[in-house]
């Protein structure tokens, strides 16, 4: 396990934002892209503790407001919210069940664009939910997922993860 800190992370964390804002939105389809910001997160909790998960999702949100154009902090407190709840499931799931991670790398987006159109109808940017909203958000969570089995992998790759995947929880 890396520490956060080294500068191959934060290189990571900087192609990761390229590619979010400059390269995945070539092929998105219909307007719909995934985020491998999203994709750190999960992976940081599926494979890391807590103390790691959330400052990835801080950084990772904070990127997201600031490349993104967004209020700054918008993001980062909506992804430490719920990397706190993502991270709770996954302490406490069954880890054999098939899909179980495409499913939880589900949802964790779908909940955060959630609340991200929430929080921009609160204050006005968004006039109201539409289905096309809906849809975009699940489509995105569906694409995001899709492509966590490749994003371990390159990550791994990347900045030289051992990958001991939380055994400390054999021993509770």
């Amino acid at each position: 396990m890396p520490h956060l800190t080294s500068l191959k992370v934060i290189l990571y964390f900087a192609f990761l934002s390229v590619l979010d804002h400059a390269v995945l939105p070539v092929f998105g389809i219909g307007g719909v892209y995934p985020s491998f910001l999203y994709l750190f997160v999960c992976y940081a909790s599926f494979e890391w503790e807590t103390k790691k998960t959330i400052p990835v999702a801080f950084w990772a949100g904070l990127l997201k407001d600031f490349i993104g154009g967004e209020l700054l902090g918008v993001q980062a407190g909506i992804l430490v919210a719920m990397a706190l709840l993502l991270d709770q499931v996954v302490r406490r799931i069954e880890r054999e069940f098939p899909g179980i991670y495409f499913f939880i790398t589900l949802l964790y987006v779908v909940f955060c664009e959630l609340l991200k159109l929430s929080f921009g109808m609160f204050i006005g940017r968004v006039d109201g939910v539409l289905a096309s909203h809906i849809g975009t958000i699940i489509l995105m969570g569906v694409y995001t997922a899709l492509l966590l089995p490749f994003f371990g992998p390159l990550t791994r790759f990347a900045i030289g993860d051992r990958a001991l995947s939380r055994q400390y929880e054999l021993f509770k």
